[in-house]
């Protein structure tokens, strides 16, 4: 499929960025495992209908994935993504290498522990100073840790040509990265159900 801007002398590539932020029920380390586990995406991710992961690198922290995406009849595309995982720091970060759709595709998960406390009364709460740093347990008098969430900053930038996709994306992104984080939320329960 050629792309409309191919047949628009002059018509200029726009960028559309959205940052998504949330407290997960799931600890940073599980969200990191479902997030690189690229295989199976096409089972729950909303608009994703194949994915793979094509080679790994030795060090096994760095892939290359195929996904095929869309909103038929609107449009589909297949593309590859160069993915870093940094288990350290928590991130994925992934990054188009080959796409007839997209000038460039990145995004980023960041991940950061937020321990769940029960307070003096027995209500469960989420510590207050997320965007600060989790709250130790000496911090919350009387709390009690009982289990770890997740803090999730999910970012994705993408630039197109094709005034049509911007168009739609200018429309779309937010609710699509807000259902995207969504399904990663609900594939944690499930896979921590299967266990």
């Amino acid at each position: 499929m050629k792309a409309l801007s191919n047949f628009l002398p002059g018509a200029a590539s726009a960028t559309k960025r959205h940052a998504e932020r949330r407290i997960l029920r799931t600890s940073p380390s599980h969200l990191l495992k479902v997030v690189a586990d690229v295989d199976s995406y096409s089972q729950f991710l909303p608009l994703c209908s194949k994915s793979k992961i094509l080679r790994r690198s030795e060090c096994g922290t760095m892939f290359d994935a195929s996904l095929t995406v869309g909103m038929p009849p609107i449009f589909r595309e297949d593309y590859v993504s160069r993915v870093k995982v940094d288990g350290d720091a928590m991130t994925v970060e992934a990054r188009s290498i080959r796409s007839t759709v997209f000038d460039s595709l990145r995004s980023k998960w960041t991940l950061r522990s937020v321990p769940s406390i029960d307070d003096d009364e027995g209500r469960e709460n989420v510590a207050e100073d997320i965007f600060g740093g989790a709250c130790s347990h000496s911090e919350v008098p009387g709390g009690i840790v009982k289990e770890e969430w997740c803090d999730v900053e999910f970012e994705v930038e993408m630039r197109v040509s094709d005034p049509i996709i911007v168009g739609v994306l200018s429309q779309v992104l937010e609710e699509v990265a807000g259902r995207q984080v969504a399904a990663f939320e609900r594939r944690c329960a499930e896979v921590a159900m299967e266990r």
